[in-house]
């Protein structure tokens, strides 16, 4: 039944995400049809990057309590009919309202941080591989909806696009919810993945994961104890300059391909090649992270992205085996965070409180998430050119890669070597097992 959640989370991310990322081609559709500048537009979404993550502890209390078969349904209704506002504004306040305000409501209900508080109770020892597969479903959502809205756009408008997308919200997510979600194995009176017996949380024993600090692991860990640490802190700092690079980069990853000369139809293309990437580098790194650790993974991830964005930095117009490097290698690195980051917040903090836990740390995202795009946008602004924006993002996802090392999750719990399920030898007992 696990496996049947990571189906449906996989559904819920094509749809959310390939909206939320398609507004990289309704940013250049809404300049040119306002006449704002860009940081103007991109502060939209970084409004809306701010304000979702802002509903992020909202949704894993809710996931703590009611569970996604009624959170997500409910974000599935005030997404949608959001979208439907968004298609009728005539202004720019009008539109960081519908759009940056009211759409974030229901994708921060619905979105990553809502499925990170609900997936890792299903899985312990294919906590990372679960995560991957389901968050692969941000890469898919990229390459279907991403150029089927620059199509759209270019035929129709951008408005009738925003309604088309609102009818994809109503039509699939709301009734699959509704029908398959369930908020953990034990409300089936079924067990974690390889039928480990259940902990008195409600979640699996750590049967591959060599616990190396009993004393933290046997904790039952509330908000108010998570917040005394350092290592709560070290997450959420880590967290938002990640999102910095990222949501910055993939923000103005079209913008930044057109102003080096490519067609608007070729850039939209190559986003949705850096999508798929990222759904095989979610899986890929999720699947590594099992077995070689989330700290070396993260680092991994971070080489790949940064030797991407090199590629868009020297980038000209007829050099498109450049822009199809930055796309596959920033795509595949950029797809590590989301399995990784609450894959190291549930090592450190999984327990009955862990939505509450893992939403207030990923408010992190809402400040480095709202910044990257809007200071990128800026930048690009001030300077005539992205080199200066895709330079800064950089640094902080190398300084987001030093903060997950500090945080030190394999000093809490160590990933057994070996094939995976098979016995890791003495392990030291989970105290709340």
């Amino acid at each position: 039944m696990g496996w049947v959640m990571v189906g449906l989370a996989f559904t819920n991310m094509v749809v959310v995400f390939g909206i939320w990322y398609s507004f990289s081609v309704f940013f250049l559709a809404l300049v040119q049809d306002f006449g704002w500048s860009r940081a103007v537009a991109a502060s939209i979404f970084s409004i809306f990057i701010f304000c979702q993550s802002m509903t992020g502890p909202l949704a894993g209390r809710l996931m703590d309590t009611i569970g996604p078969r009624l959170t997500i349904p409910l974000g599935s209704l005030i997404l949608s009919g959001s979208l439907v506002w968004v298609s009728q504004v005539d202004s720019l306040n009008q539109f960081r309202l519908a759009y940056g305000v009211a759409a974030s409501l229901g994708v921060g209900l619905m979105g990553f941080s809502a499925h990170a508080a609900w997936l890792p109770r299903w899985f312990e020892r294919q906590r990372g591989l679960s995560l991957g597969i389901a968050t692969s479903g941000i890469g898919v959502g990229v390459l279907l909806l991403v150029p089927a809205s620059e199509f759209i756009i270019s035929q129709y408008g951008w408005r009738v696009a925003y309604l088309v997308l609102a009818g994809l919200v109503l039509g699939i997510l709301l009734p699959l919810n509704l029908i398959f979600a369930r908020r953990a194995p034990g409300d089936m009176g079924l067990e974690p993945d390889g039928g480990q017996k259940l902990s008195k949380t409600g979640l699996a024993s750590p049967a591959t994961m060599i616990v190396m600090d009993e004393a933290w692991v046997g904790k039952k860990w509330r908000l108010k104890e998570a917040v005394r640490t350092s290592r709560f802190w070290f997450l959420t700092a880590a967290i938002g300059f990640g999102s910095f690079c990222y949501q910055g980069v993939f923000m103005h990853a079209v913008a930044g391909m057109v102003d080096r000369g490519l067609e608007m139809s070729m850039a939209a293309m190559f986003l949705g090649t850096m999508g798929i990437m990222g759904s095989m580098g979610k899986i890929s790194f999720g699947f590594i992270s099992d077995r070689m650790g989330r700290e070396l993974a993260n680092t991994l991830a971070a080489v790949v992205a940064t030797l991407g964005v090199f590629f868009i930095v020297i980038l000209t117009p007829n050099a498109l085996i450049l822009a199809l490097l930055f796309a596959v290698l920033f795509g595949f690195g950029y797809g590590a965070a989301a399995p990784l980051f609450p894959a190291v917040v549930a090592d450190l903090f999984i327990g009955r409180s862990f939505g509450t836990i893992v939403t207030v740390i990923f408010l992190g995202s809402s400040v480095g998430g709202a910044l990257g795009p809007l200071l990128m946008g800026l930048l690009r602004d001030i300077t005539g050119q992205y080199n200066t924006s895709f330079e800064v993002a950089l640094a902080m996802l190398w300084i987001s890669c030093l903060l997950i090392w500090l945080a030190a999750p394999r000093k809490v719990r160590k990933i057994a070597r070996g094939k995976q399920g098979a016995d890791p030898g003495p392990t030291k007992q989970n105290a709340g097992s």
